[in-house]
């Protein structure tokens, strides 16, 4: 088996943040309790705690990112705080690189494979781009996709 250098990991969500807490506000205003209680009840906060699968973005030979598609161990993903990950795939994106690329066309090539696995999963899929969208540009990829 081949080692596997892992660059960066993207969470995907049941579904965007505004929809989730717009769904809580109604919830709240229905119930006769304490919000604190009502936000509770419902599921907590967004982040993390809606987190249905992960894309694990690794470099698979000199040439070569791949990504690890994870996900939930469930047929319906609805607001739950008890998850099991299962693997759905070890190659959901292949995207091949020249290892003379420039460092921008390497953040190019994975904001491809990004995009490329953003447009396989669910439309009610919500990828938590924020991390990847403000670091992807600056990384010395070269660098890192050197050291395989």
């Amino acid at each position: 088996m081949m080692d596997k250098k892992y660059l960066i990991e993207v969470a995907i969500y049941r579904l965007p943040e505004s929809k989730y807490y717009n769904d809580l506000q109604e919830h709240i205003d229905k119930s006769n309790v304490d919000s604190a209680y009502s936000r509770k009840q419902f599921g907590g906060d967004w982040q993390y705690n809606e987190i249905i699968g992960y894309l694990k973005f690794y470099q698979y030979d000199k040439c070569t990112i791949r990504c690890d598609y994870w996900e939930t161990d469930s047929k319906r993903k609805v607001r739950t705080r008890k998850k099991q990950f299962v693997q759905i795939s070890d190659s959901y994106c292949n995207e091949k690189f020249s290892i003379n690329a420039t460092n921008q066309e390497l953040a190019n090539i994975l904001k491809e494979a990004l995009t490329h696995c953003e447009s396989r999963l669910s439309n009610r899929r919500y990828i938590d781009r924020e991390v990847f969208d403000n670091t992807v540009d600056y990384v010395d990829w070269m660098a890192v996709l050197s050291r395989a």
